[in-house]
């Protein structure tokens, strides 16, 4: 990797574009293997720390502006450009890419708009519990090349991949995962058809004696991928239910299909299936993904403050039996709503809880189509805080409280962390 690098940068103008914590490791890299004609970082924010020091710093709202005045711009992912990339005169990469084209025919990259943190980090701990060596990174909050230094040529690398790190790919993993495509992120890419294009930069690039494992649902068009391709089904797993596992924590059938991603993939390395149910059993799910956080009072109560789509609300109450009361809620990014809509029709929730702007779009579509019986169980809170009251109160004994939102944390949060943490305090902050 550092002899990539070095080749890329020497004797160029280059800029670091975003100083977040992949911008960091992308300096300290590129500073680390030198050669380079000057090394610059620009960010919408200050930057401050001893890390920059002695670098030129471009930062404000026109830090944008001066990307044409470098030969290669290492960029975060999120940062929307201007313009499109082909109108750059600069080189324009990043690390998910590099990574790529040096290690991609050892990586096992993941994506999906749903599912792929618990995916990969399933994946990573059944291959680590079969005695596999492997590594975890990337969209997960490793950034990829600080991970270099440990890859050997037999060690796996388990690449969590979100659509700003595919954006731009020219190279993809030898095992793709693709796991479904919803429509999201629509405030960063402007259509859903641009978002579904990163996405599927994942196998676009995948060569003959590559593989990608599809949800049947999201093959891929004709002519868009090389690989050999394994539609993947619950029906693969040498079980039918999470029930029949003694202490699996893994629900749903979402779950389910994430699992049998894991499972197919698994038998390119000799992983029996004891191995795997054993990896299963043993495996911890993820804050803020259907976490179950305690029970109060007699209800249980759950985080997948994660949830950003119509799809994993969904998802999110089928998984939970006793769900009676949903919260719902965020940022408003103009997705679709009309399906989770419907599907609340059908439900005989005790509470739907909506909050926030898009709460309040979902609470007028509502009012729309139910009847005034149905809307009685329906309430729009303008903050979690409030709505946190309000289920304290209101929630029945023996049922659930699941906080998925269907919508991003923006605004109200930094990120779905800080929103399912702040959940979390809130209900058991007398505990």
């Amino acid at each position: 990797m550092k002899a990539t690098i070095k080749n890329l940068v020497i004797n160029k103008k280059v800029l670091i574009l975003g100083f977040g914590r992949e911008g960091q490791s992308s300096f300290r890299l590129v500073d680390e293997v030198g050669g380079y004609a000057c090394l610059d970082i620009a960010d919408a924010k200050e930057i401050t720390g001893d890390l920059a020091m002695g670098h030129h710093l471009i930062c404000g709202p026109n830090y944008l502006d001066v990307l044409n005045e470098y030969d290669v711009v290492f960029k975060s992912p999120g940062i929307v450009l201007p313009c499109p990339i082909n109108e750059y005169s600069c080189l324009i990469t990043c690390q998910a890419d590099l990574f790529l084209q040096v290690y991609g025919k050892q990586t096992i990259g993941i994506t999906g708009t749903k599912g792929k943190s618990t995916t990969s980090s399933l994946l990573y701990h059944i291959l680590q519990t079969s005695g596999k060596p492997a590594i975890f990174g990337g969209n997960i909050g490793i950034p990829i090349l600080d991970l270099c230094d440990q890859i050997k040529e037999d060690t796996l690398v388990v690449f969590e991949l979100s659509c700003h790190q595919l954006e731009y790919a020219h190279y993809s993993p030898k095992y793709a995962i693709f796991l479904n495509l919803y429509e999201d992120h629509l405030d960063h890419y402007g259509s859903v058809e641009k978002y579904w294009w990163a996405k599927q930069n994942l196998y676009r690039n995948q060569k003959k004696q590559d593989k990608l494992y599809c949800n049947p649902d999201f093959l891929p068009r004709e002519g868009d991928c090389q690989a050999d391709i394994t539609e993947v089904s619950i029906t693969d797993l040498p079980f039918t239910s999470f029930d029949e596992l003694d202490g699996a924590k893994l629900r749903g059938s979402h779950n389910l299909l994430n699992a049998a991603f894991v499972y197919d993939v698994c038998q390119n390395f000799g992983i029996s299936d004891q191995d795997f149910i054993k990896g299963i059993c043993t495996f911890k799910t993820l804050a803020h993904r259907l976490e179950f956080i305690g029970n109060k009072n007699g209800v249980d109560y759950y985080d997948d403050s994660i949830s950003t789509t119509v799809e994993s609300a969904i998802s999110a109450i089928k998984a939970i039996s006793n769900t009676g009361t949903i919260i719902l809620g965020g940022m408003d990014r103009g997705i679709d709503y009309n399906p989770l809509i419907d599907y609340l029709l059908t439900t005989n929730l005790d509470n739907i809880c909506l909050m926030y702007d898009s709460g309040k779009l979902l609470y007028d579509k509502l009012q729309k189509k139910a009847d005034k019986a149905f809307m009685a169980r329906v309430t729009y809170i303008p903050d979690l805080a409030g709505v946190c009251s309000f289920v304290l109160a209101n929630a029945k004994e023996g049922s659930a409280v699941l906080l998925s939102p269907a919508a991003a944390s923006y605004g109200p949060f930094k990120n779905f962390e800080q929103r399912g943490d702040f959940f979390k305090e809130q209900i058991f902050a007398n505990n």
